[in-house]
């Protein structure tokens, strides 16, 4: 954990120090906070899973926009993400005549986003978002229910932190990093709506169906749209 916050901090500090650079050279810069709801679900799944629906979480944070001429803004920001997914195992029956559903597993995990973006802007008011984001992950929280045929259909199982790797987490990775595509409007001169889709480049999230390590999912991507207001501070 020590190794992991000394990371952030590294990270937090380069992000900060990036932002005066640019804020030095740019012809106006404006600050300010946002907030709102994330819709995430999990991509590329094969194999014994299927998706099941998106979870639903929230995102909060600062950013900056740095303006560098009338068309194009450059738009750095820090936020903390709860994000997920949702999907269905499957269990082979008995004999090996077809698969039936035996799991509903629900993933609930935390970042540190550090989304690196540049907003063009073809009208006045109007933008388009387009750049990358760098994600580390600072919590876990996996809800397995039984849904299978057997006397343990029903049962619950939720592990977080720690015991999230000791069940699974041989095949979690803590880094993630995606792509990101979206628009936005200002409704006024301190306030601006936005919607976005994040889309992950890293085969982060693995469930291992037994203890053994060798009896996993190949790996998911994760998939995220983010609905976001804005408010200006300067």
């Amino acid at each position: 954990m020590k190794n992991i916050n000394r990371l952030q901090l590294k990270v937090f500090i380069l992000f900060i120090l990036a932002l005066f650079t640019f804020s030095s050279f740019a012809q106006e810069a404006k600050w300010g906070i946002k907030a709102g709801c994330n819709f995430s679900s999990l991509s590329d799944v094969k194999y014994e899973f299927e998706k099941d629906g998106m979870t639903a979480g929230y995102h909060t944070g600062v950013f900056a926009s740095i303006s560098n001429g009338k068309f194009c803004n450059f738009q750095p920001e820090l936020l903390f993400s709860m994000q997920g997914g949702k999907m269905i195992h499957y269990a082979p029956l008995r004999g090996g005549e077809g698969y039936v559903p035996s799991l509903k597993l629900t993933y609930q995990l935390g970042y540190i986003q550090i989304p690196i973006l540049f907003e063009i802007k073809p009208v006045e008011g109007f933008g388009i978002l387009t750049g990358f984001q760098l994600s580390f992950n600072i919590s876990r929280k996996f809800t397995s229910v039984d849904i299978g045929n057997s006397i343990f259909n029903g049962h619950k199982e939720t592990v977080s932190g720690s015991k999230f790797y000791e069940y699974y987490g041989v095949h979690f990775q803590k880094f993630d990093a995606g792509l990101v595509f979206g628009l936005q409007y200002t409704l006024m001169k301190k306030m601006t709506i936005g919607v976005r889709n994040n889309f992950g480049l890293i085969n982060n999230w693995y469930h291992a169906v037994s203890r053994s390590p060798l009896v996993t999912s190949k790996g998911w991507k994760s998939n995220v749209i983010q609905v976001s207001a804005m408010f200006s501070i300067n």
